[in-house]
């Protein structure tokens, strides 16, 4: 019996031994067993967000249905429908306008009326220096043709060339004073193009030469002088309705001296601004 008891007790502390045992190995194995599970589930969870929403499949076996589109998706498909339907109802002439291969022209100047106003000083002659109020109207045939006509009132004052004569030598030149005239004028521009103004601005200009014929009166009489110009000058678009051109002119005439006749020649050069009527213009875009 003492026997059995002890084998009996070592056998229930062995037993008690081996279970405190296995407590401890199952405690060390839980934090592996918890990694592995992690491993296992977080690509399951990256596939199930990958999953395609259209290929899911309800319960049943069934296709699940279309996802409804978002609410900020609402206002964008709604904008775009917009947009297309206004580019759908625009006109051809918007359209010219907004597709176009060559820049257009920034002054027409067809069948339009130029209202002209300047003034301009001499340049040659040596007795009297001459200054003139200007006023034109030009009617634009096409972009390179224009008719019209001019007026110019002359003022005139001795120059220090003469003065010095008169004290130097006691002589006193003949002179001749322009004082008034009016001419019908031909303009041609064969040039049209464009530069940039200190960076501010692309300037559209265009340069033309001019002929004409006339009349003039001066100092020497009364009468009325038959006269000839020529010339050229550069006109600056400011404006669709407002230009500015620099000009040269030479106007010729025969005027009556002691001596004689003689063919006078007077150089002047100027300014002028032009208003255009009527002051804008609609053509079509050339593509």
């Amino acid at each position: 019996m003492d026997l059995d008891a002890r084998h009996l007790g070592s056998s229930e502390v062995g037993s008690g031994e081996m279970g405190a045992m296995n407590e401890r190995r199952a405690m060390s194995r839980a934090p592996l067993h918890l990694l592995w599970m992690l491993l296992f589930l977080l690509p399951a969870g990256a596939l199930a967000q990958t999953t395609d929403p259209a290929a899911e499949t309800a319960p049943g076996g069934e296709p699940a249905a279309d996802v409804a589109p978002s609410a900020e998706a609402a206002p964008a498909a709604k904008t775009h429908s917009a947009l297309s339907r206004e580019l759908a109802e625009q006109g051809e002439a918007e359209l010219q306008k907004s597709i176009r291969v060559f820049q257009q022209r920034y002054l027409l100047k067809a069948h339009r009326l130029e209202i002209l106003l300047g003034g301009a000083t001499s340049l040659n002659d040596p007795w009297v220096h001459h200054y003139s109020a200007d006023a034109g109207l030009l009617f634009h045939l096409n972009e390179h043709w224009a008719i019209g006509a001019s007026a110019s009132k002359w003022f005139g004052s001795e120059t220090t060339g003469f003065a010095d004569v008169q004290t130097n030598y006691g002589l006193f030149p003949e002179k001749s004073e322009m004082q008034a005239g009016g001419f019908g004028e031909v303009h041609f521009a064969p040039v049209f193009g464009k530069f940039a103004s200190f960076g501010l601005a692309v300037l559209q200009v265009d340069a033309y030469v001019l002929a004409g014929g006339g009349a003039v009166r001066t100092s020497r009489n009364t009468d009325i002088k038959p006269a000839g110009e020529f010339g050229g000058g550069v006109r600056i678009h400011t404006l669709r309705w407002l230009t500015l051109a620099l000009e040269l002119k030479d106007i010729l005439f025969t005027e009556k001296f002691q001596a004689g006749d003689s063919l006078m020649q007077q150089v002047f050069v100027g300014a002028k601004i032009g208003l255009w009527i009527p002051p804008t213009v609609q053509y079509r875009y050339q593509r």
